[in-house]
Order: C-alpha cells, then sequence, then structure tokens
C-alpha cells in the first residue's frame, strides 16, 4: 500500500499514487517522499520521484500485485456450461476464463455489477486492468461461489487483491485540485511576488490556450465517435457535460479576478490580517500608520500546523536535563528562573527581532524616507536547527522609521504590549480547548537597535555610559580594560527612571526613556533581556579591525608577507566544504578592517593558519600571530552550539588574556565599546544559553523578502500595508503545507546490499542489520538543515590520546536513522598553527559505523591538504 504522508491518501496502484502526489507539487516545504512505509526517500522534482519508484521498488510492486492472488479461502466456480471448475485464487480464476475465450466461448465478466460479455482475450484483459484492478474477491458476483450465500466480509485477506498490474483511472480529487491551482496562483503572488496584474495576464492568456487546445480535442473526438456511429445529439450533450465538470474551468472561475484570488487566499488558508493602527499626523499634516500583525492570531495561526504541534512538543520532550552542559536558551538562568517557564502549565517563549532597512537604494535620492522598522517573531519552542530558517519567522509590525521617531516608542508599539500582557494573563485557547500562556525572553537586535528599544543612549563613541549590561562609564573602561562594573538589574534601572524624572537631563547613567516592554509582567530589559549579536559584535567588529590591525603588524613590521602574497593566497586557495560559500574578499594594504561581511571574515579568521601560517617565521614568538590564534580560540568558544559551565569559565580566562594582550600589543589603538561588551559573554552566556541561537544574522535574511517585494511591484504609497499585506499572504502559503523541511532529507541512493561492497565495509556494518529492503545507501544527505558528504570528516570522541576523527566512507539511512562508515584517524593538535593535522592518512587501519546522533560534534568538516599534510580545522570549539 502507497501512503502519501501529506494528506493520508493511500492506494495499492503506482500510478495512481504518483497522479495523486502531482496535486501537492504546490505545498510548501513538501517534497515528494516515497509512498513506501519503509523507505525515507524524498525528492524534490516530480521526475525524481517517479523514478525512485518505479526503479527501486519493483519487488515492493510486485509483492502488492502478488497479494491480489493470494488464497481466497473461498471456492469460485466456473459458470461456464459442462466446466464447473473450482478455484481458490482468484488470479487463477481470471487466467481460466481467459482459456475459454481462447476456446471460442464468450464469456461473462464475473464483478458485481458488470454485465459485459467478451469473446477475445485482449479484451478481457484490458477491461479487467482498467475498470476492475483494484477488484478483490470480495467483488466477485456471488454465482461464481460455491455458497451464493457466504457473507462476501468473511475473506481473511487484510490487503486489497490487486488484480493486474496497472491501477484504475481513479477520479480525480476536485477539491485538492482547486487547493493545488489556489497555491500555485498564491505561490506566484506571495513566493515569486509576481504584480497582480502580471498573475491576470498569465491566467487569462493561459485560459485562452487550453480553451483552442480543447476546442481542438473536442471536434477530433466528435469526429472520432460519429464514425463509431454515436449521434451528434449525443456528442454534443457529452461534450456540454464534459465542459461543465472541467476541474480547470471551474477554477480558473472561481479565481479568475485578483480580488476573487485574495478572497480564496485569505479564506481558504490560515491568513491573519494585518490591522492599521493610526499613528497621528505628521508636521505635514499626512496621516501615518504603523501595520500590526496581532501575536495572538499569528500564534493560533501556527497552533492549526500539524508541522508546528509536532515541533512544540518535540522541543518540550528534548529539553536538557544536565545543569552542566548550555545547548539552548532554555537551559539559561533567564528561562530556568522564569516563574512562567519554570511552571508545569505549556508555555511559549517569544523571541523578538528589531531592525531597521532600506527598501531602496541606500545612496539614493530616496534614502530614510523609505526606510522601515520592522519587528519579527519566532520561538524558542522550535528546535534550534529550525529557528535559523527564516520561513517560520513571522511578522509583528512594520513602521516607517521617521514615523517611529516622531511618535515614540509607545504609541507604535502599543499594541503588541497589549497582546504581549494578554498572551501572560490568559494565554491563547487551542482548538482541544487547553491553554497555552507565553512571554517574551529575549529581544534580539543589534547593539544600535537595543539600545534604541531598551531606552538606553546609542551614542557609543562619545557618551558616557554605554553599556546596557553594567553601568561602566567611559573613563573606567579606559583605564581599566578588563573591568566590569555593577550589572544593570531591575531595581537599579527603575532607580535611573526615577532620578531621570525628577530631574531635567535628557538621560541618568545611560537611560533615557523607560522601555515600553518593561511593563510586561516576564521581561525586563535589564534581566537582561536585549542579548548581544555576535556577528556585529565579533565578526563585524572586533574581528574586522583586530585582525586587520595585527595582519599589518605582520606585513609592515615583522615583515613576514605581502599584502600580495597574502591576496594571492586568498584568491588561489581551494575553499572546500561550507567554507566554499563563504569566500573572504581580498584585504586592501592597510585598511583599518576587513571588507567581508560577517561570515566571510569568520572564515578568515578560521583559515588564516591555512593561508599565512607557513610564512610566519617564529610562530611561537610572535605574539601578534599568537593574538590572532588566541582570537581564533576565544570565537570557537562564543561560537560553539553546545558549552559547559567549565568552557564558559575557560572562555572568561581567555577573554580577559586577549583583551590585555590586545593593549599591550597596540597601545595607540584604543579598545572600542565592543571588546568591552565581549566580557560580558560569558556571563550573558550563562543567562541565554549559546549566544549562537540569538545571533541576529538570521533574522537580517527576513529583510531581503520586503526589498525584494518593494521593488519588484514599484509601489512606495502605503508602503508598510502593501508590505505587510504580502508577507502575510506568504505565511498563508507557507501554513498550507509544512513549515520545517523533513529531518532527513536523500536525494539520490540505492538499496544497500552489503555484498556489492568491500570487506571493509562489511565488518563495519556486520550486526547491524542493515537489509536490502529496508536500508538506502548514499553519498550525501541533509540532517537538520547540515550537509553530509562522503570524503567530509566528524569528531567521533575524545579521549586522552587526542581527538578521534571520522573520514565518512559510505551514508546509510536505516529506519530513519543516519549512519556513517567511517574511516577512523587520530587529529593532532598543531599548536603553532592552530589547527588538527590528521595522522593514518590511508585510513586503512580500521572502519567503523557511527550513528549520526552520536558523533561529540554534528558539524561536518572538509579535509585540507597543506604541505603534504591532511589538516582539519575545527567551526566551533565542543
Amino acid at each position: 500500500m502507497y501512503h502519501c504522508k501529506v494528506c493520508n491518501y493511500e492506494s495499492n496502484a503506482v500510478v495512481g499514487f504518483t497522479q495523486h502526489m502531482k496535486l501537492h507539487s504546490n505545498s510548501p516545504n513538501c517534497p515528494f517522499a516515497c509512498g513506501v512505509s519503509e523507505c525515507s526517500r524524498v525528492f524534490r522534482k516530480f521526475a525524481a520521484f517517479k523514478s525512485h519508484l518505479y526503479r527501486d521498488h519493483k519487488s515492493y510492486q510486485r509483492s502488492l500485485r502478488s497479494s491480489a492472488y493470494e488464497n481466497i479461502h473461498r471456492t469460485l466456480i466456473c459458470q461456464i456450461e459442462f466446466c464447473q471448475s473450482t478455484f481458490t485464487n482468484l488470479k487463477e480464476f481470471v487466467n481460466h476464463l481467459k482459456s475459454h475465450i481462447q476456446e471460442g466461448r464468450k464469456i461473462k465478466c464475473p464483478f458485481r455489477g458488470c454485465e459485459k460479455e467478451f469473446g477475445v482475450k485482449s479484451t478481457f484483459s484490458s477491461h479487467i486492468s482498467r475498470t476492475h484492478r483494484n477488484s478483490s474477491s470480495e467483488h466477485v458476483h456471488e454465482t461464481f461461489f460455491d455458497n451464493p450465500h457466504q457473507n462476501m466480509g468473511q475473506s481473511s485477506c487484510t490487503e486489497t487483491e490487486i488484480v493486474e498490474e496497472l491501477g484504475p483511472e481513479e477520479a480525480l480529487d476536485t477539491e485538492l485540485f482547486l487547493k493545488n491551482l489556489s497555491l500555485f496562483y498564491l505561490k506566484l503572488q506571495a513566493k515569486l511576488l509576481l504584480p497582480a496584474s502580471v498573475i491576470q495576464t498569465i491566467i487569462e492568456e493561459f485560459q485562452d490556450i487550453y480553451d483552442l487546445a480543447q476546442s481542438d480535442v473536442f471536434s477530433k473526438l466528435k469526429q472520432k465517435l460519429s464514425v463509431l456511429g454515436v449521434s451528434n445529439t449525443t456528442i454534443t450533450n457529452v461534450i456540454e457535460e464534459l465542459k461543465k465538470e472541467d476541474v480547470f474551468r471551474q477554477g480558473n472561475c472561481i479565481l479568475r479576478t485578483d480580488q476573487r484570488r485574495k478572497t480564496v487566499f485569505k479564506t481558504a488558508f490560515n491568513y491573519v490580517e494585518p490591522q492599521p493602527l493610526y499613528l497621528g499626523a505628521n508636521d505635514s499634516g499626512k496621516e501615518c500608520f504603523a501595520q500590526y500583525v496581532p501575536v495572538k492570531e499569528t500564534l493560533g495561526a501556527l497552533f492549526e500546523s500539524d508541522s508546528f504541534k509536532k515541533q512544540y512538543a518535540e522541543s518540550h520532550s528534548r529539553l536538557s536535563t544536565n545543569n552542566n552542559v548550555l545547548e539552548d536558551i532554555w537551559d539559561g538562568q533567564n528561562a530556568t528562573d522564569n516563574a512562567l517557564f519554570k511552571s508545569d502549565t505549556p508555555s511559549l517563549a517569544l523571541i523578538l527581532y528589531q531592525d531597521a532597512f532600506e527598501v531602496v537604494n541606500p545612496l539614493g535620492s530616496g534614502r530614510k524616507k523609505h526606510k522601515v522598522l520592522a519587528v519579527y517573531l519566532t520561538l524558542g519552542n522550535i528546535l534550534p536547527h529550525n529557528r535559523s530558517n527564516i520561513d517560520h519567522m513571522q511578522l509583528v509590525l512594520l513602521c516607517r522609521e521617521q514615523d517611529i521617531k516622531y511618535f515614540g516608542q509607545e504609541k507604535v508599539f502599543s499594541l503588541l504590549i497589549k497582546d504581549l500582557q494578554d498572551l501572560e494573563d490568559s494565554g491563547i485557547v487551542l482548538r482541544n480547548g487547553s491553554v497555552v500562556r507565553g512571554a517574551v525572553c529575549a529581544i534580539a537586535g543589534d547593539n544600535l537597535g537595543s539600545h534604541s528599544i531598551g531606552g538606553f543612549l546609542e551614542n557609543f563613541s562619545r557618551s558616557t555610559f554605554f553599556c546596557r549590561f553594567c553601568d561602566i562609564d567611559r573613563q573606567t573602561f579606559e583605564s581599566s580594560p578588563l573591568k566590569t562594573c555593577s550589572a544593570r538589574t531591575k531595581l537599579s534601572h527603575q532607580q535611573h527612571v526615577e532620578e531621570l524624572a525628577a530631574c531635567s537631563t535628557d538621560s541618568v547613567g545611560g537611560i533615557k526613556f523607560d522601555s515600553v516592554f518593561n511593563q510586561l509582567h516576564y521581561f525586563h530589559v535589564c534581566q537582561p533581556g536585549l542579548p548581544p549579536c555576535l556577528g556585529h559584535d565579533l565578526f563585524e567588529g572586533i574581528v574586522s579591525y583586530d585582525l586587520a590591525l595585527c595582519i599589518n603588524y605582520l606585513v609592515n613590521q615583522e615583515k613576514h608577507f605581502t599584502y600580495a602574497e597574502l591576496n594571492q593566497s586568498i584568491s588561489q586557495f581551494k575553499y572546500l566544504g561550507n567554507e566554499a560559500n563563504d569566500k573572504p574578499p581580498e584585504i586592501s594594504p592597510g585598511s583599518e578592517k576587513l571588507s567581508g561581511h560577517a561570515v566571510q571574515n569568520w572564515c578568515l579568521l578560521r583559515l588564516v593558519p591555512l593561508l599565512i601560517g607557513d610564512r610566519i617565521k617564529n610562530p611561537l614568538e610572535s605574539r601578534v600571530w599568537q593574538l590572532i590564534l588566541l582570537l581564533r580560540e576565544v570565537v570557537g568558544y562564543v561560537c560553539a552550539p553546545k558549552i559547559t559551565v567549565d568552557q564558559v569559565a575557560y572562555l572568561n580566562v581567555l577573554i580577559e588574556e586577549y583583551i590585555q594582550s590586545r593593549v599591550e600589543l597596540f597601545p595607540a589603538h584604543t579598545l572600542k565599546p565592543k571588546h568591552h561588551y565581549l566580557s560580558h559573554y560569558p556571563e550573558l552566556i550563562l543567562k541565554f544559553g549559546p549566544l549562537i541561537r540569538l545571533w541576529t544574522l538570521r533574522f537580517e535574511s527576513k529583510h531581503t523578502f520586503f526589498k525584494q517585494c518593494a521593488r519588484k511591484l514599484h509601489n512606495f504609497k502605503n508602503l508598510c500595508a502593501t508590505l505587510a499585506e504580502r508577507h502575510q499572504l506568504f505565511q498563508a502559503y507557507l501554513g498550507a503545507g509544512c513549515l520545517f523541511p523533513p529531518t532527513i532529507q536523500v536525494e539520490r541512493g540505492t538499496e544497500f546490499y552489503v555484498g556489492d561492497y568491500n570487506e571493509k565495509i562489511k565488518a563495519a556494518t556486520a550486526g547491524l542489520n542493515f537489509t536490502q529492503g529496508t536500508t538506502v545507501a548514499t553519498n550525501e544527505v541533509t540532517v537538520r538543515g547540515t550537509k553530509y558528504k562522503k570524503g567530509m570528516y566528524v569528531v567521533l570522541g575524545q579521549d586522552e590520546e587526542g581527538l578521534h576523527m571520522g573520514g565518512i566512507k559510505l551514508i546509510l539511512i536505516h529506519q530513519n536513522l543516519v549512519y556513517f562508515v567511517v574511516g577512523m584517524q587520530q587529529a593532532v593538535d598543531m599548536v603553532d598553527l592552530g589547527v588538527h593535522s590528521l595522522t593514518d592518512t590511508d585510513q586503512e587501519s580500521n572502519y567503523t559505523c557511527v550513528k549520526q546522533d552520536d558523533l561529540l560534534d554534528y558539524y561536518p568538516l572538509a579535509e585540507y591538504k597543506w604541505r603534504g599534510t591532511s589538516m582539519i580545522i575545527f567551526h566551533h570549539s565542543f
């Protein structure tokens, strides 16, 4: 039985199943999944999916066909005169009837409700195949049984007995077809961002072409039926009935205008209507509006998605029980100390993100005029690997930046604060009657945005108080850069707010006003509630400036290499694995900062030992080179997706050592506020969990949708309303399918037959019950968004001898679990370079099979050849 994993449709016929799967072609995040229960293969393209079914599951098709003729425990009797042969197998009975046709006799179709007679064997076979291929012994007319009054439901067969290989001409699911057509038009409008006028042209022109083609088909049909003697009246009536039942024409009639399509989109799918929030009239007398998407309605729409409900349940079942390990926000003190989150009742942890972006050329005449402030929402209840997927991120608010500056945060965020307070107190009521409450656990953003929304001073270069985490002043920071002053608390913040209200100054202790988000019961900006963004602080801040400073010193002072040699290494280096997508740009001679974006700078920092390490004459004696390696180590721990409390303490020591060395080596180059923020990272990791879970770069990717939307639509009148509606249509489109991609995705693979592989693989997989019918072998697989390929390396374990690595030789998928057959090797730390070299590079000594879930670290690594040695560059610490 072929089973559809989208809508639970089932079919015994591969033809019917493949045709059904076409009806899901426009459902988002619903790849074509194999309908065989033991197979976990999914495909992006229908052709590959169909080829897989016919090529890799021939034995399964044969088993379905053979089940049609298995013993039915009832005796069938041939009704031909003087024959009276008996059978207990339906296939044998049908073949026997064919033998009578060969004798020149006419036989009657044995199935109930069919009165046709046949004198030609091929015609009878074709009739059985097309009309009765899903029929079983239960459908045979009672007169063909030895006991005509026997209950036809007593058959012991549990599967439908298919009579022939080909499936029946199943009736098209009209409702599903119309849904698929609606999703196609919605995809054009919301995902591909085509203007409504373009979509209207496509529909009208395609309908005209379809009508012409259909008229030609009906004309030819009329001619052929006339030759067969069918009257013109009958032909005309049949054609008219076919036109009336044409589902494509019916669908286009329903969706024929932009207004009709929007009505269908908003009623048929989980569409959450943006609410215009009237702000008032500005200096020009123009009425201004923000667009607010109700948070409670958004959360309710999410719970309508089966994929989200599954994710919500799974995230709670996977909460860490090891207090010494921090893997997610739930392990941080902010979550464990939150009265709502630590209660026994179900709760939602909201992560908000705010940022302003330009939808036009930032150097053009429209800059600032169309700059938009956006607030997005994600949930800590979503598993971390899916949280970085921008599709599920929800829109909360859009407002022109100049409007929020003019009217103030209290007015712009008024509806949001009201909804969040209601969510804390009353929660949302689900369909099953249960109530789920929620609270904000963090508001992410860059430093400027976080200080703006938190009510802190936003001048980082000149203001006395520049830190939102402690009360340090600029003079103290410049004289004692390692010092962190008293942490800001809810109480100290309130005292500053009261002082501010009592005096006439613009700020007190770095605070300009009391943030509207402090009105919430379970959130405060000084919990802390505004986490740092390591993308901005580290890769576009400290790494960008300090690495450029160190390189300049190595070039001009120690003269280990030139900028030309460095840039030649950068441009000619063979980047592998994930680094191939983030190649760093060349470095301008004497530049104060790197020119790459955050991920490119991170890539350069990781690979710098292989780019210039061989040119450093005495690496252990060069303090600047050691400073680079120290920065790499700091970044490795800060970016770790899992970190222990002991490692956090060690990170604190590393950061202090780095800042002290940075001051000593480059006294003329003053530290930046971001260096001070870095000193808070250890305590912030304990508060929020791994900071990589809250960095803003994935949120910033969400801006791309709105920028493309504005540029493609060429309509800047009431821009926020246009963008909000388009985005909510896009979310309605996504909600019609699966919000998250499959956990395991395999494109190309074959059934695993151990006899086809060498002795080492046979030995590694011995005793693991990897059978041919239940195991798929492949060279590439994606697990929780991470792609593994043959030839990559994974970290197997660690002991007193060092790290144990495994070079992937074969990937196996068995019962929805991923296994790697790897060649085991030892990784040796090269202290002077900050990288690891691999021993036993021939990998002939030992093969083993390891489950993906059992790896010490999930991240796959590339093998780099450097001066004849195999090198491994770790992505982060573990």
